[in-house]
């Protein structure tokens, strides 16, 4: 019996095909209780979002600081170099106060913690993160959790997961104009609602810069798995059945999860979600330059440059000053800053040559290795994974997502893929990237839970 339903009826939502995937359909599953525990998850959410916007415009709190929110936002300064401590030591942590999660309708008890990770090339280094202890009782079995690899929603500090879920929406009038808006928090709470407790991270940083490795999934991937090691020490149970869960920038982190899990057997995931997953990332930044979402791009040549002093040395020369200009202030902003410093203008003024970056990029011989390496598709994942994208999608190519698609399911993967068919959405918005994911949250969600069981 599923722990979202008292009645499941299944109408073949999963045909298995001679392609070696199952195709899933999202619509074939009847979920009772899924609308009232929506309401529960969407309702408290909103309600103290809306309260905590009201109190900041009628000056009773304080607008948050770009530079820290010490009286919401626990604050344990800037990551730094651990070596020769073990992945998942936990270093801080101190309670958070969650959005949606203070009432009676869906409560938990939250902490933002510090804790230490390796990245991709084996150097140590503290990141943070949060885990939300559900206090909705869950049924069958041992109570799952969930490790969440966020979407992107901006590199500099106050972007983080853990800062903004206990923010909502904010706006910092101060140059450079800049907004957070907390849009992974339904999901948390989502999962919350079906009592679940939830494990997410912020992404590691570079420890000199303080600029977020972002490209670098496998990195990310290693850092899923600290976090839940380190949450472990905070009272999540040691025979939690572990579920993973990304989508975009999380999808990377994610997938990439999936096909490292066989070397951590102490976290052995049931299954994961893996949602539009950014597996060609010159394929990426080719398809977003010019629209709305070109600012990502910025984020991109920050974390590639921050990762290795080869790719550095191979940028750098390639742009000009006011491309250096723009890249620093997007790097600065959350994901609504960025969309108005570099919507709909494209990257060929960023560099020395004028070509747009993207095409630079792919001609350069460390960055081009830097992208194969974090190609998905090279590893089975040894556990069942439901692969989704999106046909119109404006941000990841679903021709990316089909061939690791293919990859995966010529490996034995034990394989579901969904490709959302939403009617296409004109204007390069990225519309068609994350309606999608909210439009079938409660099904994808499902399927995951299901495996918890």
């Amino acid at each position: 019996m599923s722990a979202d339903s008292v009645i499941r009826i299944h109408l073949a939502s999963e045909d298995m095909v001679d392609k070696g995937y199952r195709e899933f359909h999202p619509g074939a599953v009847i979920r009772a209780g899924a609308g009232a525990r929506m309401g529960r998850s969407l309702l408290p959410l909103a309600a103290e979002a809306s309260a905590a916007v009201l109190r900041r415009v009628s000056g009773r709190t304080p607008r948050p600081a770009r530079a820290g929110a010490p009286e919401l936002v626990p604050d344990f300064g800037a990551a730094s170099r651990t070596p020769g401590m073990a992945g998942g030591t936990l270093v801080n942590v101190a309670p958070l106060r969650v959005l949606g999660t203070g009432g009676e309708l869906n409560p938990a008890s939250s902490y933002r913690f510090e804790y230490v990770t390796g990245d991709s090339h084996g150097n140590m280094t503290t990141a943070t993160g949060g885990v939300c202890f559900s206090k909705t009782p869950w049924t069958g079995g041992p109570r799952p959790v969930i490790v969440l690899a966020p979407s992107t929603q901006g590199v500099a500090a106050h972007c983080d997961p853990s800062h903004t879920c206990a923010i909502g929406l904010n706006v910092y009038y101060s140059p450079p104009l800049d907004a957070i808006a907390a849009y992974e928090l339904p999901v948390f709470t989502w999962f919350l609602a079906n009592g679940a407790d939830v494990v997410f991270i912020d992404y590691p940083r570079d420890p000199v810069l303080g600029i977020q490795s972002y490209c670098d999934s496998i990195s990310a991937a290693h850092s899923l798995f600290d976090a839940l090691r380190a949450a472990r020490e905070l009272g999540v149970a040691a025979d939690s059945p572990v579920g993973l869960w990304g989508f975009s920038q999380g999808g990377g982190a994610v997938g990439w999860a999936a096909q490292l899990a066989e070397g951590h057997p102490d976290i052995s995931p049931r299954a994961a979600v893996v949602g539009a997953p950014p597996s060609e990332l010159g394929e990426v930044l080719r398809e977003v330059d010019g629209g709305l979402l070109t600012g990502v791009i910025a984020y991109a040549v920050a974390g590639l440059s921050v990762s290795r002093p080869e790719l550095h040395d191979e940028i750098m020369p390639k742009l000009t000053a006011e491309g250096l200009r723009i890249i620093l202030r997007n790097v600065a902003t959350c994901a609504g800053g960025t969309l108005l410093a570099s919507g709909y203008r494209d990257t060929a003024r960023w560099t020395v040559s004028g070509h747009r970056l993207h095409d630079i990029l792919d001609d350069l011989p460390e960055v081009s290795a830097e992208f194969r390496r974090q190609r998905l598709g090279g590893i089975a994942p040894g556990m069942p994974v439901l692969l989704w994208g999106s046909r119109h999608d404006d941000v990841i190519p679903v021709a990316q997502v089909r061939r690791v698609r293919d990859a995966w399911s010529l490996a034995g993967t034990d394989l579901s893929y969904h490709e959302s068919r939403a009617p296409k959405v004109p204007g390069r918005t990225g519309v068609n990237h994350f309606g999608p994911y909210f439009r079938h949250l409660r099904t994808y969600s499902g399927w995951l839970l299901d495996q918890l069981h």
